[in-house]
């Protein structure tokens, strides 16, 4: 996708279980809005640490956590 064009990528190096994923991508549009209300880009990797970390602090298991990569 970077050699499409793209300045970053979020994705996941295995499959990885519906309800995780679900909470966090819906953590990381959370985390990617700014203060405004509008998506900032910039902030791709700071947002996809935000959601994992949300993870982590609800117990779930590792191996679910370490899925997802900012690239």
């Amino acid at each position: 996708m970077q050699f499409s064009g793209f300045r970053s990528v979020v994705g996941s190096m295995w499959s990885v279980d519906d309800e995780v994923a679900q909470e966090v991508v819906s953590a990381f549009y959370r985390n990617l809005v700014d203060g405004s209300g509008r998506l900032d880009c910039t902030r791709a990797a700071v947002a996809l640490h935000k959601a994992v970390n949300k993870l982590r602090r609800n117990n779930v298991p590792l191996e679910r956590q370490i899925v997802f990569v900012h690239i």
